[in-house]
């Protein structure tokens, strides 16, 4: 049998992105868990021991139950066949986890769950795409965007969103929707020289904003031939990128 420490090894920027807006000895839900590369690495790195990690994929649950035992956190790690959050009840202490999946699945994970959550509970989100419609979501239904961050790992970008569930709806802007709100640019500076990182880019956190600003330009620009509101978006973005380099 393979040692356990095999597979404590590197893992991606978006992983410890993930751990590093996670407070220590929380209760961690990790919806779509996959792999089980956060549970196995929050125990790794000591932050908690009480997670549940979560797939509607039966194939990948079993490659998480394979790399749990090999790390020896079997006694520690549950992990459950489950769709979404059904069935769950919740305290309001958890931490809820939702990654590596599209921001429309995302919403619509939270809208099955939503009569059960708690006031203030914590959500840490991290769409792949449709994030545009992920955040209009949660502004239309009460879900508090605290704060997010741009990550970039092999060159794509992906938004991380921190969130409260306050029960109070509130408007953003398509721009805002479309590039996110309250984005700490300079968290992305300490996820560079991470050791336990699978990428090794030196990106300053301007850069990797000014870029992510820039191909989501393109990307609107693109939109903006067939869908009218996007037009609007490329000029806010183009304004946002002049600021960075003006202040």
């Amino acid at each position: 049998m393979k040692s356990p420490t095999k597979i404590k090894n590197k893992i991606s920027k978006r992983i410890l992105a993930l751990i590093r807006w996670i407070k220590p000895d929380s209760f961690v839900i990790d919806v779509g868990t996959d792999h089980a590369y956060l549970p196995i690495a929050l125990i790794d790195r000591k932050i908690t021991h009480k997670i549940l990690a979560i797939d509607n994929n039966y194939k990948p649950l079993v490659k998480g139950r394979h790399n749990i035992r090999l790390a020896g956190y079997t006694d520690l790690i549950q992990l459950r066949f489950n769709d979404g959050l059904k069935n769950i009840n919740f305290t309001g202490d958890e931490v809820i986890v939702i990654a590596g999946m599209g921001g429309v699945l995302i919403s619509n994970i939270l809208q099955e769950a939503k009569s059960r959550f708690q006031k203030n509970q914590t959500f840490i989100l991290q769409p792949n795409w449709t994030w545009y419609e992920l955040r209009k979501w949660l502004a239309d239904n009460g879900f508090q965007i605290e704060q997010e961050q741009v990550i970039k790992e092999q060159n794509k970008f992906y938004s991380q969103l921190l969130v409260k569930y306050t029960g109070e709806k509130y408007a953003i802007t398509d721009t805002e929707a479309f590039c996110g709100i309250n984005i700490n640019i300079d968290d992305n500076s300490k996820l560079n020289f991470d050791p336990a990182s699978t990428n090794s880019e030196d990106d300053s956190p301007l850069a990797v904003y000014s870029a992510y600003l820039s191909r989501l330009k393109r990307l609107a620009e693109r939109k903006s031939r067939s869908i009218a509101l996007y037009h609007k978006i490329r000029q806010d973005i183009e304004s946002m990128i002049a600021k960075l380099y003006s202040d």
